[in-house]
């Protein structure tokens, strides 16, 4: 649930604050008063574009703020991802624009990318629009719904279908190189055995040039290294007054003292074990000079095998561990590509199997496909009988389009198939008995489309589907009005049973069916425009209702049919 909103120089509104509830949220007001400015802001948290034109004139920043109550855990699951703390169940997305084109996100105070909050969004709020209703008309889309109202039995179909999709598509690719153009094929096989053949002739070590780098260094520098060493050799155990020597005598000086100074042996025991550490440090240093000499030749054969390396590292790829993956790879190759007539046999017998596979799991798809269609065409005559168009009603069609030299058959021809299945889905329309049913996308009005993309989220959704994500329509009531409008509202009041909407209307017959309205409204003072968002109760939301009913001219009766719309609104 979205519980506060904050908008800073958004557009006209220089400021707002509003504290939504749960149930249906109506926002009305005057045509050009803002009301969509809530649906843009509540956009910018989702990750939408965001640009400096959206900023309010005479400001250098716009800033929205939405404190979100989620419902479920999945949300929780994208924070811990991101690195974000969790605050007691709530979720704070801040959102920045500057005119200079600084682009700024904060969750929880945190800062995040715009891409983290297009992912989170999903679990916060559900934005619906006049453009998303006009997608509904496209295939994709309309196979969309069409395998959610599959509920819980479409994703394992779904994903058998993609998984053997996948599996076949691989093949058959491999296949294909293999029984392609000969002349391509030899030419690719002599490609592969020189590029092989120069890996496996440098006989590569994981690792091997640090190493060579590193013993590079010493041999470079053996001289400076010899002399730095036998140095500080001599200074601690070798010479006249070496450390080892000092640290001897003050242990015997300590010694002399032990009777009488209490302390004098403890500190006598450390020194000795100083020194015991001192010489096999000593020790150890004078070994490594006497390891290290200058050896040209060596430096030579160092010096040459980086080079050779370091040539192939330029041809090939960085790292010997990357060239050694990359020798893999191509002995894979060269070997799928040199198969004798029994792998290649065996191979197409592995592309049969995984065809037959995919067309058996695709065959289920649209099975269950034609069952969902079925019930969902019910459920959706059911709800539009409930939005003031009993006898319109909803047809889902399966049919699949032809694609020459598929290998997937149906019906004797070659089809369209993909990780989806070979279904084309269409939603057809019947607004009144008789009439031959049409393509959605031909036959609806916008009022139809509207009503029809409601019906489809109680069918698909049911009862209440807004109790996850905050669900948001912008004006999903244009072009209906009168008893189509009063079934709309109504639908939004289940729709938001036991969660949350938020729709943006101009009709009095949805908006007296809100739970909690809000009001727009512009005023221009000293040459600028004012917009401000206002919570209404009581006699203020019977003026609102009486003002879309009525106009500019409100009268008495118009303030009782606005009294009754709200009372019958609430009796249910």
């Amino acid at each position: 649930m979205l519980r506060d909103l904050h908008v800073r120089n958004l557009a006209v509104l220089a400021e707002a604050s509003v504290h939504f509830g749960p149930g249906l949220n109506v926002l009305s007001g005057e045509t050009g008063a803002g009301k969509s400015i809530v649906v843009d802001s509540l956009a910018l948290l989702a990750g939408g574009r965001a640009s400096g034109d959206l900023i309010r004139s005479g400001a250098d920043a716009l800033t929205v703020t939405g404190v979100f109550e989620p419902h479920g855990e999945r949300w929780r699951a994208v924070l811990r991802e991101a690195g974000i703390e969790e605050e007691g169940g709530e979720v704070v997305v801040r959102r920045e624009v500057s005119r200079e084109g600084r682009n700024r996100a904060f969750v929880n105070d945190q800062p995040v990318t715009v891409r983290l909050l297009a992912e989170l969004a999903p679990h916060l709020l559900a934005l619906h629009g006049q453009r998303e209703e006009l997608g509904l008309v496209e295939p994709e889309l309309q196979r969309q719904w069409l395998d959610r109202s599959g509920g819980a039995a479409a994703a394992p179909l779904l994903e058998r279908v993609a998984a053997a999709w996948e599996r076949h598509r691989a093949l058959a690719e491999r296949l294909e190189r293999l029984t392609g153009d000969e002349r391509e094929r030899r030419e690719r096989i002599e490609t592969l055995q020189f590029q092989l053949g120069e890996l496996e002739a440098a006989r590569l070590v994981a690792g091997e040039e640090e190493s060579l780098r590193a013993e590079r260094q010493v041999l470079r520098h053996s001289e400076a290294i010899v002399r730095a060493l036998s140095g500080a050799h001599g200074q601690l155990s070798e010479e006249d007054g070496a450390a080892a020597e000092r640290l001897r005598a003050a242990e015997g000086l300590l010694a002399e003292v032990e009777a009488w100074e209490p302390r004098a042996g403890e500190w006598a025991r450390g020194i000795e074990a100083l020194r015991q550490e001192l010489q096999e440090t000593a020790m150890a240093i004078g070994r490594r000079a006497a390891q290290v000499e200058a050896d040209p030749r060596r430096l030579d054969v160092v010096e040459e095998r980086l080079a050779a390396l370091e040539r192939l590292f330029r041809r090939h790829g960085e790292g010997s561990a990357a060239l050694l993956e990359k020798r893999e790879r191509l002995a894979a190759q060269l070997a799928e590509l040199t198969v004798d007539e029994e792998g290649r046999q065996a191979l197409e017998r592995e592309v049969a199997a995984a065809l037959a596979e995919y067309r058996a799991a695709a065959g289920d798809l649209s099975a269950a496909r034609e069952r969902w269609g079925a019930t969902l065409a019910r459920r959706v005559g059911r709800e539009l009988a409930e939005l003031a168009l009993p006898k319109a009603s909803l047809g889902v069609e399966l049919s699949t389009r032809r694609r020459a030299a598929s290998p997937v058959v149906i019906d004797g021809e070659p089809v369209e198939h993909g990780p989806a299945g070979y279904d084309l889905v269409t939603f057809t329309f019947t607004p009144n008995p008789g009439e031959e049913p049409r393509p959605l996308a031909k036959i609806a009005s916008g009022g139809e489309l509207a009503r029809v993309y409601l019906a489809l989220q109680v069918a698909v959704r049911g009862e209440g589907a807004a109790s996850g994500a905050t669900m948001v329509f912008d004006e999903v009531d244009a072009g209906i009005g009168g008893r189509e409008a009063a079934a709309v509202g109504r639908k939004l009041r289940r729709l938001a049973g036991g969660g949350q909407i938020l729709a943006v209307t101009h009709l009095p017959q949805v908006a007296s069916w809100a739970d909690h309205h809000f009001r727009t409204s512009k005023r221009v003072s000293d040459g600028r425009t004012y917009v401000s968002l206002q919570a209404l109760e009581g006699n203020e939301r019977v003026e609102e209702v009486a003002r879309m009913l009525a106009g500019e001219r409100i009268t008495d009766l118009s303030r009782s049919h606005a009294r009754e719309l709200i009372r019958s609104g609430a009796a249910e």
